[in-house]
């Protein structure tokens, strides 16, 4: 039997990863089986034994190279950015975001499918210490953004990482589950009212003081009105 060349294994391997991607997505993993997916791809049982030694070893595959496609394209859209907390830049991070949950949606379904079948085994260390992650990816940035725009109580890792998967949440809401403008209004303004909520807040600066800040207010009165 001639042996195959790196590009052609490659290629056999995607096309046994995208037949089953098809069906994993669609009947599930349990709901699936291998002859289904070798039927699909169009290759012997004997051959898609050649690359994967079960169906579980396939379906981490599948995962690795979703995981891997997408750190990618966290990296260059993190790595984009001239800012983290200016709202033009916020702006092109949604976008970016809206990108990558449109043009890859199988990797959202393929995450879900993990919650269900496998109580997300697969991908749960990718949100784990998703804030310290941001934190390394972008130190410099998220310093700048401190010293000039954001409070000082308020680490800003964590405000970012809020931030990054409220745009994601929106938008696999709207791709996945059918959303057709979930919150009342286009994507472009729900973008730029959640930008405006986050750097400006909800409450209007010259509308009414909360108790807390009325309370506070009359305290810093009555301390002055005696000196």
């Amino acid at each position: 039997m001639p042996k195959l060349d790196i590009h052609e294994m490659d290629r056999n391997r995607r096309e046994i990863e995208s037949a089953a991607l098809s069906l994993f997505t669609r009947k599930g993993f349990h709901g699936t089986s291998v002859r289904e997916i070798a039927d699909k791809a169009g290759v012997s049982m004997g051959k898609l034994y050649t690359y994967y030694s079960s169906k579980e070893d396939l379906y981490n595959q599948i995962v690795q190279r979703y995981q891997e496609q997408m750190n990618e394209l966290q990296r260059k859209i993190l790595g984009s950015l001239a800012g983290v907390f200016d709202p033009p830049e916020l702006k092109r991070l949604a976008k970016g975001i809206r990108e990558i949950v449109y043009e890859h949606s199988d990797y959202w379904r393929l995450m879900y499918l993990d919650v269900i079948e496998f109580d997300n085994q697969h991908f749960a260390h990718t949100l784990s210490s998703l804030a310290e992650g941001m934190k390394l990816r972008l130190g410099n940035l998220l310093n700048e953004g401190t010293s000039r725009r954001t409070r000082n109580d308020i680490d800003p890792a964590f405000a970012f990482t809020v931030i990054y998967l409220q745009f994601f949440s929106y938008f696999v809401v709207e791709k996945l589950f059918g959303g057709k403008q979930h919150l009342g209004v286009p994507d472009d303004r729900v973008v730029e009212q959640l930008i405006t909520l986050f750097t400006e807040g909800l409450r209007s600066k010259n509308g009414p003081r909360s108790r807390i800040e009325t309370r506070r207010m009359r305290q810093w009165q009555k301390e002055h009105s005696s000196t």
